[in-house]
């Protein structure tokens, strides 16, 4: 057997040349990087990811390269007979050049080991870092980490209420961390992504880890400012006090908000959909252990599917459910930038719009931003020139403004706004506590969950912009701008309040009327009587006094008007109506078209409302007198019971 040259040692092999040529360079990278880091006045998450993870996977994969290197070597030399010595290096500390090259050895192992635990603790310090959770998967975590940056917890780390403290959740994280890094890798992630998160960990062991709801007392002030939409912008402020208290009696309240918090008493649910807000059964506990249940009178799942499906225990996340991910409605938005000055509040109708410009559909960003300003500019260089032209740095600055509320709230990309994600804080864009506190769950014994404003806060008061912590304002002024009456005022506020759009300003929105239909010019109370009710009605000949003249040549002189006229539509068209009750005359010219074609039933002199001059005259009038939108738009049908600006 020919033995191998003196000096010739396994490692000298052109696989574990090129391992040991990886793991120098990964290393020198690696120092490189980090010192890059230390002068950098803000960390980069491209840094960060190249330090901690990618340099330090090929100096692993390096290492590997050059052992496997050694031991292709190892097999090669025995199956040519080249060399005897043993498949693995001997070590003698005997001889000065061994024990050198071992000293080396060791030194550069030691080296290596400590630049390895040095980089894995700042790669398990940078997994956890907003940096990581936020910015390095660009488009499927920016609506989440835009709306972390403008939110009451943009100092607490993700993982603080994601994992928590402990190894476990740690682990737990790590793992469905890569499942997550897969779905972005093939692009298999949903669009937007889908709520609530599953398995997340208890808020009681993370919420309240800076929270203590035992320790809620009192009552919190609340004071938003509002504008109207009128062309002064006129300020208001909504103030009322929430009862954020009754968790505990032996603090002296058993009434409040956290009443429903797992302290004292227990709350448990089951929703019917994904998102948790269909809520058809509650059971609730009491400190003495007496149980009530209460069911919706709505439609719910037969009584064994209700008993097979999962309980859910109320805690911080059943009403915080947006604690930091805070998509703000655009009119929200508005109120507030108007209020700090962001937005002037003396540009005439700025409020009304800035929202309607938000609440416009953008394919991209790009397109919003363009669509925004054109718009804004497009009203005041039409109804305000004068403005457009002597404060054109206002409203540039208006428009950068509006454009950045659209940016917090708006992503295109991920299909992402302030109304895919329902906020059950509240109850005045989204259900919120309405998904139980409607008036429809019931107990056996015929109780009803309470939906009464002042268990929770007390009522509203409307009064001037004032600045934070300002008395309260004694007003009897209707705290509503539009007085609710009748069945408007047992109505769900997130119904009209739809998260981010103006409120209705006319009947016909809600109700569903055909804006063109005759007599809807007039105004609703025409023929309703009593405010905000269907009835009593007024007589139709209180107007139409000349009313027999209009069917002298007809034979209904016993039929009321609403036999043929259909209240909203009153203008009798096709054949349906008069077929209703002759019946017998379905064939008889079946395509002939209108009835009235041939048989006459309208005055010669009527308007095509079918009103008299006199009649129709005074329905002008009465809507000429209503007031007006920029452009000289007035209120819709059945405006004369709003306020308009509201």
């Amino acid at each position: 057997m020919t033995k191998a040259k003196k000096g010739t040692g396994l490692y000298r092999n052109p696989l574990s040349y090129f391992g040991g040529l990886v793991v120098a360079g990964s290393a020198i990278l690696i120092v490189f990087s980090l010192a890059l880091s230390l002068l950098m006045k803000q960390g980069s998450p491209y840094i960060g990811i190249l330090t901690y993870l990618v340099f330090p996977i090929f100096l692993v994969l390096g290492a590997l390269i050059f052992v496997y290197g050694i031991r292709r070597e190892i097999a090669r030399r025995r199956k040519l007979g080249v060399e005897e010595a043993l498949p693995y290096p001997t070590l003698d500390l005997n001889q000065p050049s061994q024990r050198r090259k071992f000293t080396y050895a060791l030194l550069a192992g030691f080296a290596l080991l400590l630049l390895l635990s040095v980089v894995s603790y700042h790669a398990f310090i940078f997994t956890e870092s907003v940096t990581f959770c936020g910015r390095v998967c660009h488009t499927v975590m920016e609506p989440e980490y835009t709306a972390y940056l403008a939110s009451p917890h943009a100092r607490v780390r993700c993982v603080d209420c994601h994992v928590g403290s402990g190894a476990s959740w740690y682990v737990k994280s790590k793992l469905s961390g890569a499942r997550q890094v897969i779905a972005v890798t093939f692009h298999t992630y949903p669009t937007p992504i889908g709520v609530p998160v599953r398995n997340l960990r208890p808020a009681r062991e993370t919420c309240e880890e800076c929270h203590w709801p035992q320790k809620f007392y009192g009552a919190q002030l609340i004071q938003n400012p509002h504008f109207r939409y009128d062309e002064a912008n006129s300020p208001e402020q909504i103030s009322l006090l929430v009862k954020t208290g009754g968790g505990s009696t032996k603090l002296g309240q058993n009434a409040g908000i956290h009443w429903h918090m797992i302290i004292q008493n227990k709350i448990e649910y089951v929703a019917i959909d994904e998102q948790l807000q269909q809520i058809p059964w509650i059971m609730a506990t009491g400190p003495d252990g007496k149980r009530r249940e209460y069911v919706s009178k709505d439609a719910v799942p037969a009584p064994e599917k209700l008993a097979a499906m999962r309980r859910h225990t109320m805690d911080c996340m059943d009403c915080h459910n947006r604690p930091t991910h805070i998509y703000q409605p655009p009119e929200g938005a508005v109120d507030r930038a108007m209020a700090s000055g962001l937005i002037a509040p003396t540009l005439p109708w700025i409020k009304k719009v800035a929202v309607d410009a938000l609440v416009r559909e953008y394919p991209t960003r790009d397109a919003a931003h363009a669509g925004i300003r054109g718009e804004i500019m497009a009203f005041y260089e039409k109804q305000y020139p004068s403005v457009r032209t002597g404060r054109a740095a206002d409203l540039d600055d208006t428009v950068r403004r509006i454009t950045e509320i659209y940016d917090r709230s708006v992503f295109p990309e991920m299909k992402v706004n302030w109304k895919t994600y329902a906020s059950n804080i509240g109850h005045r864009n989204w259900p919120g506590c309405f998904r139980c506190h409607d008036g429809k769950h019931v107990s056996a014994d015929g109780q009803t969950l309470s939906k009464e404003c002042t268990t929770c806060h007390t009522m509203p008061q409307r009064g001037p912009l004032s600045p934070i912590g300002t008395a309260m304002p004694a007003s009897d002024q209707n705290w509503h701008p539009w007085e609710l009456k009748s069945k408007h005022a047992q109505i769900l506020c997130n119904r009209c309040h739809a998260a981010g759009y103006r409120p209705p300003t006319a009947c016909a929105d809600c109700h569903k009327l055909d804006a063109k239909a005759p007599m809807m010019d007039g105004g609703c109370d025409n023929c309703h009587a009593a405010e905000q009710q269907v009835k009593p009605l007024n007589d139709c000949k209180a107007c139409h006094e000349k009313l027999p003249e209009l069917h002298a040549k007809g034979g209904h002189p016993d039929a009321a008007c609403t036999d043929c006229h259909k209240p909203h539509g009153w203008k009798v068209t096709g054949r349906d109506t008069c077929i209703a009750c002759h019946d017998d005359k379905k064939a008889h010219y079946p395509d002939g078209g209108d009835c009235a074609t041939c048989h006459e039933f309208k005055a010669p002199a009527a308007k095509s409302a079918h009103l008299e001059p006199a009649v129709a005259a005074s329905h002008g009038a009465r809507r000429a007198s209503l007031p007006r939108e920029p452009g000289g738009e007035t209120p819709g049908p059945g405006a004369s019971w709003r306020r308009w600006t509201a």
